[in-house]
């Protein structure tokens, strides 16, 4: 297999060109945890924490005793995967919930759902999400990527941070992807003119752009009430193969450095432990403290790759805050 496509893109093909940290799965962190970081006993909810990424999650935190809930709305799979983690850790305490990513009066009833269990709440991880699919709308009217990917797990975010500052302390974790370079934001229309200037790469990006100024927001305010939030990519040169790139075809896949353009796959590619180990980083490493806000990599902090992303002034992230809770506004009911 010819690795040249790969070389010219700067991706590691060999141990040696892996930046530290590449290869650690999310076992590796879990199990690195000084004693004074235990989970045991603290409920985590991890969206689509069934599969792909999320699974890796929801896996090693029940293998260290905290409790994890599954959102998803798919509850055949997601017990099948609780099934599974189950067979290997049998104490493990693992609860589904449904949620509908596309739809926000989903996610306040999952809020709600989630609140009648009577559970404390030591983090969230926004794991779920679409990629690169064609162009829709989520049931409120929101362009497909930026109302399953962002909008809602802002929302869900609002609903339930202020359970994690009653837990004391905690932090919430934003799936993003190094992808977020192919687009900022695009205040002025966030729904491409209503499909009419629409690409699908772009709709994904400009939704990871989001997650970004998205953790950021959320960080400025509630750092001090010792709630951190992050925003992750898998790995700052590596591509992981989950559920997630069902939809890209094999153009995507070149796209996204997962196969050249003849079709060999990229050898460098993460493994899903391998690829989940930086969202279990960011939401459980003591090492972070202090340092919300950030943008993470191969269990790093790195360095977002757009000017925007980066929002040095703190204007971008104000800004996407502001518009989103207006979008919010009205699912925002007192009953949550």
């Amino acid at each position: 297999m010819s690795t040249e496509h790969f070389r010219k893109l700067g991706l590691p093909l060999t141990k040696e060109e892996e930046p530290e940290g590449y290869r650690t799965t999310a076992a590796d962190v879990m199990n690195n945890l000084p004693a004074s970081s235990f989970v045991q006993g603290k409920t985590f909810i991890v969206t689509g924490g069934h599969v792909g990424l999320g699974e890796g999650t929801t896996r090693a935190l029940a293998a260290h005793g905290a409790k994890a809930v599954i959102g998803s709305r798919n509850q055949a799979k997601a017990e099948e995967s609780i099934r599974s983690i189950q067979s290997a850790y049998p104490k493990a305490d693992i609860r589904f919930i449904h949620i509908d990513l596309s739809d926000l009066e989903s996610v306040q009833q999952f809020a709600q759902n989630f609140r009648k269990q009577g559970l404390p709440l030591h983090g969230i991880v926004c794991n779920a999400g679409i990629m690169a699919v064609p162009y829709g709308k989520t049931k409120q009217g929101f362009e497909m990527h930026f109302g399953t990917n962002h909008i809602s797990h802002f929302l869900l975010i609002k609903l339930l941070i202020d359970d994690i500052v009653k837990s004391g302390e905690g932090r919430v974790v934003c799936l993003s992807s190094k992808a977020h370079d192919r687009s900022d934001v695009h205040f002025e229309d966030v729904g491409f003119n209503n499909g009419q200037d629409y690409d699908p790469m772009t709709g994904y990006a400009q939704s990871k752009t989001a997650n970004i100024l998205c953790a950021k927001a959320f960080n400025k305010i509630y750092s001090a009430k010792r709630v951190e939030c992050f925003a992750v990519h898998p790995g700052k040169a590596g591509i992981v193969i989950t559920p997630l790139s069902q939809h890209i075809g094999t153009t995507g896949m070149v796209a996204f450095s997962m196969l050249d353009p003849e079709g060999n796959p990229n050898p460098g590619l993460k493994t899903v432990a391998e690829g989940a180990a930086t969202q279990v980083y960011a939401l459980t490493s003591p090492e972070l403290d202090g340092m919300g806000g950030t943008y993470l990599a191969d269990c790093h902090v790195s360095e977002p790759l757009n000017d925007q992303a980066r929002d040095n002034s703190g204007e971008y992230s104000k800004h996407l805050f502001d518009l989103t809770e207006k979008l919010i506004e009205p699912f925002m009911s007192q009953y949550c």
